[in-house]
Order: structure tokens, then sequence, then C-alpha cells
């Protein structure tokens, strides 16, 4: 009977501790909120409440939860809203995806239009995780795809708010399926491709110049020149480093980077000048380590107010 009661005092006491950790946590956590500018906070509550769903990974259950969440948070504001579901054919998978990129539009009728986008889906796999027996599993992608949704949900917010100028049209672009097959680049991007090809299924006019946004919220984040953007969206690259350096955002550095594959490339295909804005050199990229505790909201931040500006200043 002393032995029983000790060791129900010993679990007693672990139970305590583990709330008194928790708590102290949640404390810490309120405290920090309480620091951030009111669209840090926004922001890293968005990001809160996409990562509490569970990953928008193909596969699971989950994915569409985090659809269903997107749409309601668009569906706020004043933008049209819609789905454009489609399939995609994966060989180096031998399976078909049935995937769905969301749009929001401001100002449907105008003809002078941008594009801002980001990919919404999370990869399936954690394979660059240290641990093999973890690659096979989804991970919360916060910074890579959980940061770029929470950033356009910010702007539409913002454009709900104060429109764009009068005869600028902006579409949102949440892109399905940039995450494919390691090794296989023809099954990545899959939603940038489909909508590049067939954008005249969405309703309004073809974009004029365009915006990508990937990997945009990790704690010391450092936006550099993307060599492909620079030369295919020379204009649109300029015009964002000097508005950056206009509004003192430190997440970006004026200097080249490497060289990057993602859903910009369909676009310029087509010679639609369109930018990607990315920090690829992520050490949890791809791996488990992708979490929420890595954000920096205020990064965020200075990425949503940077291209915000930049849609302000088009011109019809």
């Amino acid at each position: 009977m002393k032995r029983r009661a000790f060791w129900t005092a010993v679990i007693a006491g672990g139970i305590l501790l583990g709330c008194a950790a928790l708590v102290l946590q949640q404390n810490e956590e309120e405290a920090r909120m309480q620091t951030l500018s009111p669209a840090a906070a926004r922001l890293m509550a968005t990001a809160r409440d996409i990562v509490a769903v569970g990953p928008a990974a193909q596969g699971q259950p989950s994915k569409r939860e985090v659809e269903a969440l997107i749409l309601e948070r668009l569906g706020r504001g004043d933008a049209w809203v819609r789905r454009l579901p489609f399939e995609v054919r994966l060989e180096s998978m031998d399976t078909s995806w049935k995937l769905v990129n969301l749009m929001a539009s401001f100002r449907k009728e105008a003809k002078h239009r941008v594009l801002i986008g980001a990919h919404w889906d999370i990869r399936p796999w954690a394979d660059e995780d240290p641990d093999p027996a973890k690659r096979a599993l989804p991970f919360e992608g916060a910074n890579d795809g959980v940061s770029g949704v929470a950033v356009l949900l910010e702007i539409s917010r913002a454009l709900s708010q104060d429109p764009p100028p009068e005869g600028v049209g902006v579409d949102l672009v949440f892109f399905d399926g940039e995450e494919g097959p390691k090794h296989h680049l023809g099954d990545h991007f899959l939603g940038s491709k489909e909508l590049a090809e067939r954008w005249f299924t969405t309703g309004v006019s073809v974009p004029t110049a365009g915006v990508i946004v990937d990997m945009v919220g990790r704690r010391g984040t450092k936006i550099p020149r993307e060599p492909t953007s620079q030369q295919g969206a020379p204009e649109v690259v300029d015009a964002i480093f000097q508005l950056a350096r206009e509004r003192g955002a430190t997440a970006f550095v004026d200097r080249t980077g490497p060289q990057i594959l993602d859903d910009h490339i369909a676009f310029l295909a087509r010679g639609v000048p369109v930018a990607l804005l990315i920090d690829i050199e992520d050490p949890n990229w791809h791996t488990h380590e992708d979490t929420l505790d890595k954000l920096d909201p205020e990064v965020m931040a200075q990425v949503a107010d940077v291209v915000l500006a930049w849609i302000r200043r088009q011109q019809p």
C-alpha cells in the first residue's frame, strides 16, 4: 500500500509539473503575441489555425479541412472566390491526383490584373528528414506552405478593407500540387501549370504581372533576388526590392540568390512576368522540424506589406 501511495504521488507530481510547464508555455506565447504588430499577430494566428487543422498533404483527410478554412477566410471579404478542380496523371507514381486551385479575385471586371500566388498544399513526405523512419510521413509545413497561405489571406483581408486602385484587378491564387515526388520535376508545380495553360477557365483576364510567395515565414528569413525571376520579370523584381528598401523590410536582401524552380516558371514560359519571393535556405526544409515555433510573424508581415504596396502602386 505504501509503495502504491508512493507511485501515486510521483505520478500526480509529474502531472502537476506537466500542467505547470504547459501553463508557462502558454503564458510565454501570450506575452510574445502582445509584442507583435497587429498584422504580425493576425498572421501568426492564421498560421496557428491552419497548422491546428493538420497538414494539407495529398491523401490526408486534413487537406480538405485546410481547403475549407481557406475558403471560409476568403469568403469573409469582398473577393469573387471559387474552386478550380483538376486531375493530373503522375507518371512517376503511376497514379492520378485530384487537385484544386483556389482563387479570389478583386475587381474581376478589370483588364489590367496582377497575380499573387502561393501553394497551399504540403509535401506528403518528409523525405529530407534525418530520421529514415519519418521520411514517408507528412509534416506541418509551417514555413513551406502555411506561411505563404497566411500572407495571401492577410492580403485578402487588406484588399477587402481598402480595394485595389481603380482599374486594377488582383487575383490571389492558392496553387495545389506544388509538391510532387522527389527527383521527378515533371510531377511538381501541377497547379500553376494547369492554371497558366487554362487561365481562360478563371473568368478573368490574363495577368499582366505577378508575384509568388513561398517559404517566407522562418525566423532569420533573407529573401534574395531569384535569378529566373530577375531575367523574366526584372521590372517586378526591381520594384519589389525598391519597396522593401523604402519600407525597411529587412527580410529582403538585395543580392542574387540561388535559381529556384517554383510556381512562377509556368507563367514566365508564357511571357507573363511573375517573380518568386523565397528563402530556400531553410535547414528544416521537408523535415518534421518545419514547425510553427520556427516562424517569425514579423517576417511574414514584412512580406505581406511589401507585396501589398506593390499592388497599390499598379496603374491600369
